[in-house]
């Protein structure tokens, strides 16, 4: 999606609603590269030689849960926020702006940096999500286990008798 400078120019501000394909790296194990769709809109703005572009992207993103590996759609919303500027030369402090080079602004790599800062730390299918069993690997979400549960940190379970002392003899 792009933002003819132009016509910036001519106006104080300028809106943009649109579709723009994202690709993704890194975002999904399974996928080198992850390809989605971002509805996109929002204000461009123009105060000398800057320019300020707000908006909101929204897009589904296939994810792995991860406590049990399987795939799903996550709906992500994002704020759009970035600063471009048409001056030649910036100063160090100037370090979150993106130069522009043309006569227009090119809003792909703002877009896919939006989504990636929302992506989920630690993405989950369901709330109520119950993994994998430590020891077989069976998803418990599709079927149970007969493995034994010891989940007893082997260096807290003396403590597990604090309530039930054995009879000493």
């Amino acid at each position: 999606m792009k933002i003819n400078i132009h016509e910036l120019n001519k106006k104080s501000e300028v809106t943009f609603k649109g579709e723009q394909r994202v690709s993704l790296k890194g975002i999904n194990p399974v996928h080198d590269v992850l390809d989605c769709m971002a509805f996109v809109e929002g204000v461009a703005t123009k105060s000398g030689n800057r320019y300020l572009v707000k908006g909101h992207v929204i897009t589904t993103v296939l994810l792995l849960c991860d406590r049990c590996l399987e795939e799903y759609k996550h709906a992500l919303q994002a704020d759009l926020y970035k600063e471009y500027s048409s001056e030649e030369f910036l100063d160090d402090e100037d370090e979150d702006i993106v130069q522009v080079t043309g006569s227009e602004i090119d809003l792909e790599d703002a877009i896919t940096e939006a989504i990636y800062l929302n992506v989920p730390m630690k993405g989950l299918h369901d709330d109520n999500c119950k993994g994998i069993c430590k020891t077989c690997g069976q998803n418990l979400n599709k079927q149970s286990c007969n493995c034994e549960k010891n989940d007893i940190d082997p260096r807290l379970e003396s403590l597990k008798n604090i309530f039930h002392p054995q009879s000493e003899e």
